[in-house]
């Protein structure tokens, strides 16, 4: 999270520095006369086409009796809004009188893309074939890329928050997986898989002393 933070740095009393600032200049010159088609673009990591995704992918998940994936759907990218929007943008505005860091949109468009892709790794072999697998990953990181251009080329965020954003999602979904991804939580979960569990093993001694004639 101080990493994270530390994207602010950059930006200090209305400045970017000069990488920043020459992708900005770049992106509204090129593409600023496509304001209509960047902001469906953008619209894309608004929460209600985010909201809508993450629905589709814990029914999937549901359906596909995968309740650690659908609890992965269900938490990372709500919980990195709550990263971006309750602690470092409130951070940035305090330190640097500047409240756009991290990028909300790159934030739950990025979560949104690491959850696919750990589904993705984490599915059986024969479900996906490996180049569909890479052909999904590559084309979510490309249209997760757009949205952070079209936020910059509408002059809603520097390059650097949607760097920042694209980060956070990032970073809360990898831990909410390995969180995940703990005994203890495979357990819980297992719990909460449907259907029928598989019985419990016999320990040998258990069994000799069940077929004993005095038992």
């Amino acid at each position: 999270m101080l990493i994270l933070a530390g994207g602010a740095l950059p930006v200090h009393d209305g400045y970017a520095d000069p990488l920043d600032r020459r992708v900005d200049l770049w992106a509204e010159a090129r593409l600023g006369g496509h304001g209509e088609a960047l902001r469906l673009v953008a619209d894309l990591g608004q929460e209600v086409s985010v909201g809508i995704i993450i629905t589709a992918m814990v029914i999937a998940c549901l359906a596909a009796r995968r309740v650690n994936g659908a609890v992965l759907a269900a938490v990372s990218a709500p919980a990195a809004s709550v990263a971006t929007e309750k602690v470092l943008k409130p951070l940035a505005d305090h330190l640097y009188a500047y409240a756009s860091y991290p990028s909300g949109h790159t934030t739950g468009i990025f979560a949104l893309i690491t959850t696919t892709t750990v589904l993705l790794a984490g599915s059986p072999r024969e479900n996906v074939r490996p180049l569909v697998r890479i052909a999904i990953i590559a084309t979510a990181v490309l249209i997760g890329c757009a949205v952070g251009l079209a936020v910059v080329a509408l002059s809603d965020h520097r390059f650097i928050d949607a760097v920042g954003g694209a980060a956070v999602g990032v970073a809360v979904t990898v831990t909410a997986a390995f969180l995940l991804d703990l005994p203890v939580s495979r357990r819980l979960l297992r719990l909460a898989q449907p259907g029928p569990r598989p019985p419990a093993p016999v320990r040998p001694d258990a069994q000799e002393a069940g077929d004993h004639p005095l038992s």
